[in-house]
Parts: structure tokens; C-alpha cells; sequence
């Protein structure tokens, strides 16, 4: 078992000189050496302000250096990170911040109005280090960095079973859970993630969705400098900033959702770049249609893969760039690190992970694996409810063909896909009943080619518009925008069943 800490200061030893970062934006780099130089001040300044092993440390952070600088400096003093999704409204991150009580808070200015009014609202003791002008903040990044001593702190004795970092997502019911990964299991996921992509010390990788998630951390940053690799950093994702970005820099490796490779290939000049670097396209979030994939492959590069996978368990199935375009569509196949299995779905909830069903028939898929997490932070009955004798419960279903190629064919638990983030439809009709012009809501996800799906609701409503609506969900402060209905459906009425629960399935496509 390596840490993370080991792995950064492997490569600071041995590839000192090599570049780590490379900061578009700013028009800056960091070789190992510098990088770990510059984690050591943090991790040094967070001890000093009483941080020990084991306490949480909140980032709601943006795709900038200060991300995998303050992962790494937590990984340095045993401190466990924790990412979080900087598109939450207000009462998520009120949430979050009770439900995993941090010491200290990093966070940019641009969500500072929330964090603060969040932490304030839960009375959580931790200390503010904010990243640009951030009124409520104990001291800015900046200087708190520069504050700590350049010398690597002293040695924590880490176990396997250490936590070595959180994650939140969204459950059933709309509350986050905290997925939470040992150090054993974090070691795991980064040689996962560097063997499924192919990353090696010559690799330059770029993410084009947010970090935070399971596909950014573990599918980027962990991997990258796992492996000894430049990660590039960059808030900047528009598809002509995305195409320079490879021609000038070689990029080898992206990791993002299918719409912003999408969107490069749809570029009127994007012949005129040279995008050969490229080793890897690697598409999650959702289902690559035909169409798409074989502009992908024709404009932007044959080596495109789509994943599929979980916050809990990384990478479960890929499609191969062999496999496309034919089996376009499907989630692939199991990886090598991963066994899968689809069983038998019971609306009871029970489960038995031998009830497995034939290729052609539909079942839950449940997926064992050394990346799986090992339980949800002070939550062991969330945590019995998944995981269950070494398996994991993805709540997806999916049928297998008779080529051995999975298909995903909807959630157990009703949750949307839409854009690779997870929206729980409980969470959105509770905001759109609040409205006294709405009687009643069911809310949905709709196939869509760019999206997935997109979030839609039926609503009894007949003195409303969508306009309306919209609009006032736009404004609500407990609903992130990402959240928001794209459609609006005006119903009579719901189709309830006799005791009165809404039968979702009904207004699904």
C-alpha cells in the first residue's frame, strides 16, 4: 500500500525537475519539486492552526492550483479532504458542513456568500482560508501558504483503514451521503485510474469537468501524479480553448462529459489544429450515441473511450475505441479491476447477490473491486443498505447482451443523470410543491442526446407557466441550478397509487 503522500514525494525525489502543473490561466507551472514545496507550506500552516490526523478539511474549489494543493497537504499532516460540489445551494452546503463538522474550510471567493452564510447557519468551528476576496474568511490562501515552512511535516503513521478522503453525493432521498475511502482503497483507485486511461510520466492530462467529482479526482489528479504526469489546470472549458489546449500543449489524456467533446468536433476550424497527441478521450457522465461517436473518432481522435461508473466504486465498465462505433450506446465491459454482476431487483429491498439473471434479462448491477468504497461517513445503516457481503448495490439497472456488452436501462432509485451530475427528482418536486401555485409534482429525467437526460417535471399547476416557474426556481436557495427543470409537463393530475404514493414510472419515456 502506497499513500498519497508517498506517491507526490516519490515523484518530487525522482522527477524533481519535471513539470507537475502546468496553470493556464495564470501562465504558471510547477515542477515536483516545487509542487511538493508548495503542499509542505500548506500542510505545515494547517497544522499550526491545530489541523491534526483525521480531521476534515472542507474544499469547495474550483479546477485552480489550489485544488491538488490542498489535497496533497492534507494527505501530508493525516488530515482527510473533503471536495465538494461548488454548484450547491445554500442548505446543501449547511448540510455537508453538519453532517461531516470540517476544522477547516478552503474556498473560493466566487461561492464565499454561500460557504460563509452556510457555516454560520450550522455554528461550525472551522477555520476560513479563503481563495481571493472572501469577506468572512480567518486569512487568505495566498498568505496562509506562504506562512508555513517549506520542510515535508513529520511522518503520521497511516493504517490501511485510515480515511484518506470523502466525497459527497446525493442519495435517494436527496440528502448527500459522504463516500468515504481508506487509505487503502485511495491507493487502489489512483493505479486504477492510471492503468484504465494509460497515464505514464509522459502523459498530459486535462479535465474538463469539475474536479470534485469521483471522475476528476480519481480519473485526473490522483492518477496523474500518481504516475508522475503533468496535470493540467484550467477553469477554462469552452471547445476552442479545449482544441488550443491540445495542439499547443500536447495533451494526451481528457477526461470530461461527451457534450464538450461535442462541442470541439462541431468546431468550425477544428481541422486546422493537430489534436495527434491525443491518447485518450475518455467520456463519462453518459452513454456515447453512434452518431456522436463516430464524429468523435472521425474529427477528434480513433482513441475515444466511454465510461461508466459510480462516486463509490470509480470505474466499473469502459468502452474501448475497438469497441466503437458499433457497440455506441452501451456501457462496455467490465474493467480489470472490477467484478460485475447483475442480479434479480427487489422492490422489498432485499437482495441476494447470487440471484443473478441471464444475458438478455434486466437487473440491478452490483459491482465488487478493491476501488469500492468502504462505507458512507457516520452512516452505518447507509452504509448496510449498499454494501452488502463485499458487494456494492449501484441502484442502476442494466441488461447484458449476448456479446457480453452492458447496457444501462435506468435507476432503482429514480435519480437523473443529466450532464454526469446526479439530481435527486424527491429533492426538485419538494421545491416546486413549496410554490402555492403547484398542486402536486413528479420530476423525471427525459432522454437527451447532449445531456443524458434532462431534469422534467409534470406539475398541477393551472395557474402557473413555465416561465413562472422556472423562474422561481431559479431563485430558490435550496435548489443548485443544475437542479432546475429544463421541461415542464402541466398535468390534470398525478398518477398516484390507492395509498396515495406518485407512480414516477409512468412519466418516464
Amino acid at each position: 500500500m502506497i499513500s498519497h503522500r508517498t506517491y507526490l514525494e516519490r515523484n518530487a525525489t525522482w522527477r524533481g525537475h519535471e513539470t507537475a502543473l502546468e496553470v493556464i490561466d495564470a501562465g504558471e507551472s510547477y515542477s515536483y519539486g516545487e509542487f511538493d514545496t508548495r503542499v509542505n507550506r500548506v500542510a505545515n500552516a494547517l497544522a499550526e492552526r491545530g489541523i491534526r490526523k483525521g480531521d476534515r478539511v472542507a474544499m469547495v474549489l474550483f479546477n485552480t492550483a489550489e485544488f491538488p494543493i490542498t489535497l496533497y497537504a492534507c494527505y501530508k499532516i493525516g488530515a482527510v479532504p473533503v471536495p465538494i460540489n461548488f454548484m450547491l445551494a445554500r442548505d446543501n452546503f449547511a448540510y455537508i458542513f453538519d453532517d461531516v463538522a470540517p476544522k477547516a474550510a478552503v474556498y473560493d471567493e466566487a461561492v464565499a456568500e454561500d460557504v460563509e452564510a452556510s457555516l454560520e447557519r450550522v455554528d461550525v468551528p472551522a477555520h476560513r482560508i479563503g481563495v481571493g476576496a472572501c469577506p468572512g474568511a480567518d486569512e487568505g490562501f495566498d498568505i496562509f501558504a506562504s506562512a508555513g515552512a517549506n520542510e515535508a511535516p513529520p511522518k503520521v503513521p497511516v493504517r490501511a483503514d485510515d480515511p484518506a478522503y470523502i466525497l459527497y453525493t446525493s442519495g435517494t432521498t436527496g440528502a448527500p451521503k459522504g463516500v468515504t475511502f481508506t487509505t487503502e482503497t485511495a491507493s487502489n483507485r489512483a493505479q486504477e485510474g492510471s492503468r484504465c486511461l494509460g497515464l505514464s510520466k509522459n502523459s498530459v492530462a486535462l479535465q474538463v469537468s469539475p474536479w470534485f467529482h469521483a471522475g476528476g479526482v480519481d480519473l485526473t489528479v490522483h492518477p496523474t501524479i500518481e504516475a508522475g504526469g503533468t496535470l493540467t489546470v484550467t477553469e477554462d472549458w469552452e471547445p476552442e480553448s479545449v482544441a488550443d489546449l491540445v495542439d499547443e500543449k500536447g495533451i494526451t489524456h481528457i477526461v470530461g462529459v461527451p457534450t464538450v467533446a461535442q462541442r470541439m468536433a462541431e468546431l468550425d476550424d477544428i481541422d486546422e489544429r493537430d489534436l495527434s497527441s491525443l491518447e485518450c478521450l475518455m467520456c463519462m457522465g453518459s452513454p456515447l450515441s453512434k452518431r456522436l461517436a463516430e464524429t468523435l473518432l472521425d474529427v477528434i481522435t480513433p482513441n475515444v473511450f466511454n465510461g461508466y461508473g459510480t462516486t463509490e466504486t470509480l470505474l466499473d465498465s469502459v468502452l474501448r475505441p475497438e469497441d466503437l462505433p458499433e457497440k455506441a450506446g452501451t456501457a462496455g465491459q467490465p474493467t480489470h479491476d472490477t467484478e460485475m454482476r447483475l442480479i434479480e431487483h427487489r422492490l422489498d429491498g432485499s437482495a441476494d447477490p447470487d440471484a443473478t439473471v441471464p444475458h438478455g434479462e434486466e437487473g440491478e448491477i452490483i459491482v465488487s473491486g478493491a476501488s469500492v468504497t468502504d462505507y458512507y461517513f457516520g452512516s452505518e445503516a447507509k452504509t448496510k443498505d449498499s454494501i452488502q457481503d463485499g458487494w456494492y448495490y449501484t441502484s442502476d439497472l442494466g441488461v447484458v447482451d449476448g456479446d457480453g456488452y452492458l447496457t444501462i436501462t435506468g435507476r432503482a432509485d429514480d435519480m437523473i443523470l443529466s450532464g454526469g451530475e446526479l439530481v435527486s427528482p424527491i429533492e426538485v418536486e419538494e421545491v416546486l410543491e413549496e410554490y402555492p401555485a403547484v398542486e402536486g409534482a413528479v420530476v423525471v429525467g427525459e432522454d437527451d442526446e447532449e445531456w443524458g437526460q434532462l431534469v422534467t417535471a409534470y406539475v398541477v399547476a393551472p395557474d402557473a407557466s413555465a416561465e413562472e416557474l422556472d423562474a422561481y426556481c431559479t431563485d430558490h436557495e435550496a435548489l443548485a441550478d443544475y437542479k432546475r427543470p429544463r421541461r415542464y409537463h402541466f398535468v390534470d393530475e398525478l398518477e398516484r397509487t390507492a395509498t396515495g404514493k406518485k407512480q414516477r414510472y409512468q412519466y418516464r419515456d
